[in-house]
């Protein structure tokens, strides 16, 4: 049977684990949806630190031990499942044999796996098996969190040159006319990015951004294409802060932020 993970206080109320939107202020490390992910583990011991980071961003996955039990549980429909998370290290076939009955029953149903990283004929089998995203031991939280919200936007099965995106954790200065303020990018691409920060600017705000990206200083011109603020999260996956379209950008930077990014891919996907 599925395992659940066990309230992290007492008192508190019974109810499905997944993934729970909490109520009030909003927490920076916490993300919002609705369904649940489904996390197959051979060895609950050697998951138990991703299932610990899983909980600190308000995800409480359901549990399952192997392929059959996974299977068993989507056709069940006990719970609207919305991503599964896999070991890497699951036999091609088999594997791609319980995918196929599960989309059966979830034909949209986005896989993540998860672990060493494999050998190239081991990642080729995931990918035939329909397995695009990766989360390889070394991740960070923010890592996984990023490729949590990939995992469940469906971002992955739409993988064109300039909306392709990467986390981030790189400071970056924000000038808005005369005055200056401090940032963090959270993730980019090649016509944009997010920038975490309490101090947003209002939508259709033009700035400038200067980051440093492989030892090259680049300066952008951008545009505000939405603020997610307390009271405003029109991204409640994202931490507060505002999205930025890039304007202008020059040849040189567009090659560097394209050759930037299809580096970090290969950590991000299969």
């Amino acid at each position: 049977m599925p395992q659940s993970v066990p309230p992290d206080r007492p008192g508190r109320e019974s109810r499905p684990h997944g993934l729970k939107q909490r109520r009030g202020i909003p927490d920076p490390e916490k993300m919002s949806a609705s369904h649940f992910i489904l996390l197959i583990e051979a060895d609950s011991s050697r998951t138990a630190p991703l299932v610990a980071q899983l909980i600190r961003l308000g995800v409480e996955p359901i549990r399952v031990s192997d392929l059959a039990e996974a299977v068993e549980m989507i056709q069940s429909r006990q719970y609207a499942i919305s991503a599964v998370l896999l070991p890497a290290e699951l036999p091609g076939g088999e594997l791609a044999r319980s995918l196929r009955r599960m989309r059966l029953r979830e034909p949209v149903l986005p896989c993540m796996a998860y672990g060493k990283a494999p050998d190239q004929a081991q990642r080729e089998r995931l990918r035939q098996a329909g397995v695009l995203l990766s989360l390889w031991d070394g991740y960070d939280l923010g890592m996984l969190r990023f490729q949590l919200n990939r995992l469940v936007s469906g971002e992955n099965h739409h993988p064109l040159r300039g909306t392709r995106r990467v986390p981030m954790h790189t400071p970056v200065r924000v000038q808005v006319g005369d005055r200056e303020k401090d940032g963090l990018l959270y993730s980019l691409s090649e016509n944009g990015c997010f920038i975490e920060t309490p101090r947003a600017s209002m939508d259709g705000a033009r700035l400038r951004l200067i980051f440093s990206l492989e030892a090259q200083q680049l300066e952008i011109d951008g545009v505000v294409a939405f603020a997610n603020v307390p009271g405003n999260l029109q991204r409640p996956n994202l931490p507060l802060g505002m999205g930025v379209r890039f304007t202008n950008v020059l040849e040189p930077h567009r090659e560097s932020l394209a050759r930037f990014i299809d580096g970090r891919l290969n950590d991000l996907e299969v």
